[in-house]
């Protein structure tokens, strides 16, 4: 059996935590040098998972350690402010300052990079899973359906008047019978 994209975006996590049993760590690696796609998605994924645990604050600066007021400014302004960023919800002042930020440091830039394709991947994650769970629904309520159409006795016209005559007249000598004796 072959992965699909779908099913690898799912088992990423569990093959980073090696959760995975050996034949599935094989067909997920195996899917992983023939698609690029997974492939950047892993790589994205697993860099941010190296970076939570390296447990380090980014340096916007451009400068290795150097602790002058003006990085300070501008790390914790773009750290602080990144979000709003990617939902237009700053100033327009705010906005350029985040902008330059992300122009003249590479770090920053990589970081602004990297939030986008998180958002992406979770975007595209959600809609699969909205759509899936819709052609779940829909698949459910029409089994749901033919279920109840098994249940009825559904018999062509003709078949339904002689079902009906046959069981009248069955009665109607029932009665009959009974009255004469």
């Amino acid at each position: 059996m072959k992965l699909t994209c779908s099913q690898m975006e799912i088992l990423i996590s569990f093959y980073i935590e090696d959760e995975l049993s050996p034949c599935l760590k094989q067909q997920f690696e195996e899917h992983l040098s023939n698609c690029k796609t997974c492939s950047n998605k892993f790589k994205i994924v697993q860099s941010m998972i190296d970076e939570m645990k390296m447990n380090t604050v980014p340096d916007y600066s451009g400068n290795s350690f150097e602790n002058n007021y003006e990085t300070d400014i501008h790390s914790n302004l773009f750290n602080s402010k990144l979000s709003e960023y990617m939902d237009n919800e700053l100033s327009n002042e705010e906005s350029i300052k985040i902008k330059k930020i992300a122009i003249t440091n590479k770090k920053a830039r990589k970081e602004l990079e990297d939030s986008y394709n998180i958002r992406r991947l979770m975007n595209d994650s959600f809609r699969k899973t909205k759509s899936d769970n819709k052609m779940d629904f829909t698949r459910n309520i029409l089994k749901k359906l033919e279920l109840e159409d098994e249940n009825r006795l559904n018999f062509h016209p003709a078949i339904n008047l002689l079902i009906v005559f046959t069981i009248t007249t069955l009665v109607l000598t029932t009665v009959v019978l009974l009255t004469i004796r």
